[in-house]
């Protein structure tokens, strides 16, 4: 079986987990299908060549498992914030390859930044702008199943923006 199709069935595994990320209610629920989306692309993007893509997957991975128990005192200070951002650019310069590497690096530390919000809302809104990063950084590297992924997530994202707003209106009419 070719690489290509190999890694494109990967990437829609990854698909599918993304988009259950965010439509789920609880944050504990969006990063646990985040770990799993992480896992699929970055296993897509190494088979397709793109390191430094994959790694920044593979970090997302860990430091969406540590911000899963931010709610731990061993894993609440903002050192790790700091860790994570800190080694994504650290990889992000080891592996670089040329200008398109700047991408994967920015969309994993500002999704860094919205995973490591408590509040759903906030999470939803900082990772809008995590998508045109990858979107661009998979095309160019032939990940299409990624890149179809960050269309789908932009979509999903408002999608879930809209069913927050509409939920905190509900609640506050009711109260």
């Amino acid at each position: 079986m070719p690489i290509t199709v190999i890694s494109e069935a990967i990437g829609f595994i990854g698909i599918v987990l993304s988009l259950l990320s965010f439509q789920q209610k609880k944050r504990e629920n969006i990063l646990l299908f985040q770990m799993g989306a992480s896992i699929s692309f970055s296993a897509q993007l190494f088979l397709v060549g793109a390191v430094t893509g994959g790694c920044m997957d593979l970090i997302s991975f860990a430091r969406t498992l540590v911000f899963s128990f931010n709610d731990k005192k061993w894993a609440s200070s903002k050192l790790w914030l700091a860790f994570f951002i800190a080694v994504m650019i650290f990889t992000g310069i080891f592996t670089w390859k040329d200008a398109l590497s700047i991408l994967p690096m920015t969309g994993a530390v500002l999704s860094t930044v919205a995973l490591w919000m408590k509040k759903e809302k906030l999470i939803l809104i900082i990772s809008l702008f995590v998508g045109p990063c990858w979107l661009v950084y998979d095309i160019l590297s032939g990940a299409y199943t990624g890149a179809i992924n960050e269309l789908l997530a932009m979509t999903s994202i408002i999608i879930g923006l809209v069913r927050l707003v509409k939920r905190e209106k509900s609640l506050a009419n009711n109260v």
